[in-house]
């Protein structure tokens, strides 16, 4: 009897711990853009019955974001939800104990350099073109990605190989131009990618720098 009374307290121990996992992606899919597509990796319950885990979901053009931290924070009335894909809520690090990430500290201000005529800056290649990487998917949601960043004014285009379709945006005559489209995309519509060297439509890009 006393056996049979341990595995059931057991039991439903491990029935509450699951409930709140299960209950906390509720709200946190209800957070995302496409509820439907949450994906979850590394979940726990804390001790308060909060929760704690990674997060990922697909954006506007139907397109994964990447995996992000997230807590769930156990209250009176449910979840409170913090998403910290970047890492840099202080108070989700401190909970869930993950590393915050460093904040770059920009350096003392000094006065521009007299710019050389026919020069580019430090991270341009002369004659070389640059595009913004955003997704790599299958050809019907590359189209319909191409469709609805063509529809918000930017110039996409879609490489394939091997049955994979990367979209592409540009190309541009220079990184920094590349780099200044893509925090745009970044802000006004969520979306993150990389620039890569323009080597035209029909060739897909080497990747040459990471940029979110």
């Amino acid at each position: 009897m006393r056996t049979f009374s341990i595995l059931m307290a057991a039991s439903l121990l491990a029935g509450c711990g699951d409930s709140a996992i299960q209950d906390a992606h509720k709200a946190v899919a209800y957070q995302l853009m496409d509820p439907a597509s949450a994906q979850f990796r590394e979940d726990r319950e804390l001790a308060d019955g909060s929760v704690c885990g990674q997060v990922n979901g697909k954006n506007s053009y139907g397109a994964y974001s990447g995996f992000g931290h997230y807590l769930a924070r156990k209250g009176a009335d449910g979840f409170q939800v913090v998403l910290d894909p970047q890492g840099s809520n202080a108070s989700a690090a401190q909970a869930c104990g993950y590393p915050l990430a460093a904040v770059p500290v920009a350096p003392p201000a000094q006065a521009p350099a007299a710019p050389v005529a026919g020069s580019k800056g430090p991270n341009e290649i002369a004659g070389v073109r640059w595009s913004v990487q955003l997704a790599s998917t299958s050809a019907e949601s590359a189209s319909l990605m191409s469709k609805k960043l063509a529809g918000f004014g930017y110039s996409p285009y879609v490489a394939r190989e091997d049955n994979v379709s990367r979209v592409f945006v540009g190309p541009f005559d220079s990184r920094s131009e590349a780099t200044r489209k893509l925090d745009q995309l970044r802000h006004d519509h969520k979306i993150r990618g990389i620039v890569v060297r323009y080597r035209g439509v029909g060739d897909l890009p080497a990747p040459s720098v990471a940029h979110g």
